[in-house]
Parts: C-alpha cells; sequence; structure tokens
C-alpha cells in the first residue's frame, strides 16, 4: 500500500503542477509543499524524495531508503485528500474491490488473431519503441540545452559536448537563482524559519556557500541546508557571536 500511496502522490504532483520529471516533482515536495525545516526530524531532503520516487514508482532494486515514517504518510495521504494513511488505505482497498467485482471472465475458447500472435507482436513492438527512444534520446542529448557549465560563481547553460558540463535535467537547478556567495555574522541565514543559504566543501575541503540548493560545481555532492552548528563551527568564530537572528 506503501507503493500505491507513493506513486499516486507524485502522480498527484504532475497532474496539479506539471512537473513532468521526478526530479521536479522531488523539489517542489521539498520546496514547495513541505512544511517542516531542515532542523525538524521529519524534515525530507530532494535526495530523500528522489530515491523514495526510484523504489516504489520506478520499482528500482538495490535503493537504499527508509520507508516512509507515519508523519510522512500522513502527509502524502492528505495532499490526495484524505485525513491520515489509514483513510487513504480504506478507499484504496474500497475501489480495488469494486474493479474486481466488475471484471468480466475472458471467452478462452474465441481466441483472436491479435490474442494468437499478442506476444510477437509485442517483442516486436517493444524493440521498434526502444529503438526509437534510443536514437531520439542521443539526438536531444547532443543538441538540447539541458547542460550547465560552471563559470566561477555560477552556472551557465552549455552544450552537453563541452568538457565538464552537466547535465542538469538530473539535478534542477535553477541557475539564475544558484551563486556561490561569501557570507559573515551579519548575513540572514534564515527567512520565516527556512534556510537561504546551502553549503557544501570544495575539493580542497574548504567550506564555500551558494544561495539555493543544488550540487557543489567541483565535486557534484549536493548540498546541505545552513543550520545553526554550521554557522557556530565555521563562520561564528568568536564566542560572543554565538547567535542567530531569523
Amino acid at each position: 500500500m506503501i507503493k500505491a500511496l507513493v506513486t499516486d502522490f507524485f502522480n498527484e504532483i504532475e497532474k496539479k503542477e506539471l512537473k513532468k520529471n521526478k526530479n521536479a516533482q522531488a523539489t517542489f515536495w521539498v520546496e514547495e509543499l513541505q512544511e517542516v525545516t531542515s532542523i525538524h526530524k521529519n524534515y525530507i531532503s530532494v535526495r530523500k524524495a528522489t530515491r523514495l520516487y526510484n523504489k516504489y514508482v520506478e520499482e528500482r532494486e538495490n535503493v537504499i531508503v527508509k520507508e516512509p515514517n507515519k508523519y510522512l504518510l500522513d502527509f502524502m495521504s492528505q495532499y490526495l485528500g484524505c485525513t491520515d494513511f489509514e483513510v487513504y488505505q480504506s478507499k484504496k482497498e474500497s475501489k480495488e474491490e469494486i474493479i474486481e467485482e466488475k471484471v468480466i471472465p475472458k471467452n478462452t475458447e474465441e481466441e483472436s488473431f491479435l490474442e494468437k500472435y499478442k506476444k510477437p507482436i509485442i517483442g516486436v513492438s517493444i524493440l521498434v519503441t526502444f529503438t526509437l527512444l534510443f536514437f531520439i534520446n542521443k539526438y536531444n542529448t547532443n543538441n538540447s540545452e539541458t547542460c550547465i557549465i560552471w563559470k566561477e560563481t555560477h552556472f551557465e547553460k552549455s552544450a552537453c559536448t563541452i568538457k565538464n558540463a552537466i547535465d542538469n535535467s538530473i539535478y534542477n537547478i535553477n541557475i539564475e537563482k544558484f551563486e556561490k556567495i561569501k557570507v559573515s555574522k551579519e548575513f540572514p541565514f534564515f527567512k520565516n524559519g527556512k534556510p537561504l543559504v546551502w553549503y557544501g566543501k570544495s575539493v580542497s575541503g574548504k567550506m564555500e556557500y551558494f544561495t539555493q540548493r543544488g550540487i557543489h560545481p567541483e565535486t557534484l555532492k549536493e548540498l546541505d541546508p545552513i543550520t545553526e552548528y554550521i554557522i557556530n563551527k565555521y563562520i561564528f568564530t568568536e564566542k560572543s557571536d554565538k547567535t542567530i537572528v531569523n
């Protein structure tokens, strides 16, 4: 039932918000729907949201991710119009029972031409489909502007054939707002309890700061939202500075 809930949840985001790919849907969940901040135990990152999609919607094997807890199950159920997960289960089971009652037994004695040759037709269709998809994907990868490249403090659009280009369809970074910045103790790190800064370490181990969620341009590791602990450890170097104003 968890698989059905997660699948219905992401499908509803696609339907309501017109988010066509999993990265956009996961980002919308985290940045727009989520009601808790990064310091809350029920906070979910874009990485975990994407892994839930991979495991339950795409049914990928060997995806390491914890099952959604009761808070997340209830949250997804409420987005689908139910008060909690138990109500969602009840409605889902009722619909499945109705569908099973309406199924009409198939007459096995009358086998049509399509039924007789169904397997060969399906096999040929799958082969043709995958061949077309391969060439379409190859063309789009080489000719679209889904790739970006790092320019000192920001990303710019780039052809995917250029060295060090990054396929942004994987990360869905908002390059119009993503920028590397310098921070000080006067910097506004939070707004209404939500982080305004993300951080990550460079190849040399230096702590660096950015204005949006995304990846570190050197290591390609996902950035983390700023926390009071990180601010006190790396930015507020004096004991008298250990105060954060939200």
